[in-house]
């Protein structure tokens, strides 16, 4: 049995798919999504618990969750935390790689035991990483001119300021080197993730992945599996029906044009995984999710 499933967020269809909350959070149960959440912790205190690891969360921690991480999230009953919580894209941190791929490497990681989580920032790093996402929640919440510039801008300043403060935590806690992994030997998941987010919709098998990238299949379907906890067909089904939720919220499309659309062979496999994914039809989907404000 899998933890919830999430895949859908406010604002995930516009232009610029953002979405930033500021609240008390008691607790959440344990859960993954497919977009990246970043998290910045106020006031309070609690835990959170990642992939089975547990950190604190105090003033001046700030989480990067990657896509597929399963986590919760326990406050203190007497000190709730209150957080800044964004939702974006994967999209995002692949767009920081394009300008300088060594900050694309830090915040994503060679593998998941070589990249910080989270980082604990104090005194005037807290003040200004607290300015920082003050003014993405100011530009999300009264829109002004170019506000979706701003925030794009802000919050690429955001996920840099966390690879820097990221690496130096890394470079303060690194080991002798002779007992460092030499870089050569390290195998990362990431930009196998990132084909996959950009190919879904095509073809796509795991040796197909494997002639790509020189893993042997069932390595590779081994990294999937201790990255996500879910096994890549999974992963690759998950994809398809979030397009597919997509297309039957904002488009008039046929049901079974989509079916070929979101990358599936028939429309009797589309219902079937559908179905198991989202508990419901592809119809009964659509028609719940048939009133609906326009996004502005």
């Amino acid at each position: 049995m899998y933890p919830d499933y999430l895949f859908e967020y406010p604002n995930m269809d516009s232009s610029f798919p953002f979405f930033m909350k500021r609240k008390l959070q008691w607790k959440t149960p344990s859960h993954r999504h497919d977009f990246v959440e970043l998290t910045l912790v106020l006031n309070g205190r609690g835990t959170e618990t990642i992939n089975g690891v547990t950190h604190n969360m105090l003033p001046g921690i700030m989480v990067l969750l990657l896509p597929f991480q399963v986590h919760d999230i326990v406050s203190d009953p007497n000190n709730p935390l209150e957080l800044y919580i964004c939702n974006f894209p994967l999209d995002v941190i692949f767009e920081l790689g394009k300008m300088d791929s060594h900050l694309h490497d830090i915040l994503l990681g060679n593998a998941a035991e070589t990249r910080n989580t989270f980082i604990h920032m104090q005194d005037c790093l807290f003040d200004e990483m607290r300015q920082s996402f003050n003014s993405m929640w100011n530009e999300y919440e009264k829109p002004m001119p170019f506000s979706t510039v701003m925030l794009k801008m802000n919050l690429q300043r955001v996920l840099t300021q966390f690879a820097r403060y990221s690496l130096q935590a890394v470079q303060n806690m690194a080991p002798p080197a002779q007992s460092r992994i030499p870089a050569s030997k390290i195998r990362s998941i990431w930009p196998i993730i990132g084909y996959i987010h950009e190919h879904y919709l095509e073809s796509l098998t795991l040796t197909d992945l494997s002639d790509r990238f020189g893993i042997h299949p069932s390595s590779l379907s081994e990294m999937v599996t201790r990255q996500y906890g879910i096994h890549f067909i999974d992963l690759l089904h998950e994809l398809r029906v979030r397009h597919a939720c997509s297309l039957l919220h904002a488009t008039e499309m046929q049901i079974t044009d989509i079916a070929e659309e979101s990358g599936f062979g028939s429309y009797s496999s589309f219902a079937r995984i559908f179905h198991k994914t989202k508990g419901i039809s592809p119809k009964e989907y659509r028609i719940s999710h048939c009133t609906r404000t326009p996004m502005q």
